[in-house]
């Protein structure tokens, strides 16, 4: 690997972080690289435009140029093209089926998915569609809408005779909150029978989500509590997976 190079990229990824500029002994202090060497790279990216310096405060941020480079390589990102080794590995790691899904109105439509060891013999393949409220991949899309579209559908979606399954609105608003904050949805055999379904949110560059993945899998291959967070966990890990290659950066904890 070019050292420099490496260098010059960690420079990048701190000065992503939001409303922060950083003067040189900052990132020298974040990164143990001379102030001097940091001073050379910040000199080439703001000739550049990469990264611009405020003349006042002697500090750095990310520049304009970088804007045209993101736009373009969100142009293109196909989901499905991240998805697909994602889903394997979640398949492989879990030994269940695993699903992407996307919100098609108020529906949850099966985006792309990939069979499990133990495969299950479930009616879920690619363009399948259900309301958002059925089951947790697609509660995770539900939940983190917002507070406006989900007044609506809990007014409108679950009064149709035809809605299925049926809820309590009261019930599913409070059951959306917790999923909120818990940034996971776990559902227990609401249209597969014995089963348990775990979704999680998958965001997109502007912060707003893009789509979910998840598993369904049966109660008989859960072996205890521990089992069940050891799926979540990793359900959460495919979730952010896809996050970050749609460009979605998670604010650090201070």
């Amino acid at each position: 690997m070019i050292q420099s190079l490496l260098r010059a990229m960690e420079l990048l990824e701190l000065l992503k972080e939001a409303n922060h500029k950083y003067s040189i002994a900052e990132l020298s202090e974040s990164t143990g690289l001379p102030p001097s060497t940091i001073h050379r790279i910040l000199q080439t990216f703001c000739e550049k435009k990469y990264v611009i310096r405020d003349e006042h405060a002697h500090t750095y941020q990310l520049g304009p140029a970088l804007i045209s480079l993101g736009r373009a390589a969100a142009d293109n990102v196909r989901i499905q093209d991240a998805a697909l080794p994602i889903l394997k590995n979640l398949s492989y790691c879990t030994r269940e089926d695993s699903y992407l899904i996307i919100q098609v109105g108020d529906k949850g439509l099966v985006l792309d998915k990939t069979d499990g060891p133990n495969h299950l013999k479930v009616v879920e393949e690619f363009g399948y569609e259900m309301d958002l409220h059925c089951g947790a991949i697609r509660k995770a899309l539900l939940a983190f809408q917002s507070d406006e579209y989900i007044r609506r559908y809990l007014d409108t979606r679950l009064n149709r005779p035809e809605t299925f399954p049926k809820a309590d609105p009261a019930e599913l608003a409070e059951e959306l909150r917790t999923i909120r904050e818990k940034g996971i949805a776990v559902s227990h055999g609401e249209y597969v029978p014995d089963a348990v379904g775990i979704g999680a949110p998958i965001y997109g560059i502007d912060g707003r989500i893009s789509a979910s993945v998840g598993i369904i899998a049966p109660y008989s291959r859960i072996e205890d509590d521990t089992h069940l967070l050891h799926l979540q966990e990793q359900v959460r890990h495919s979730a952010a997976e896809l996050s970050y290659y749609m460009g979605h950066t998670f604010k650090q904890e201070k």
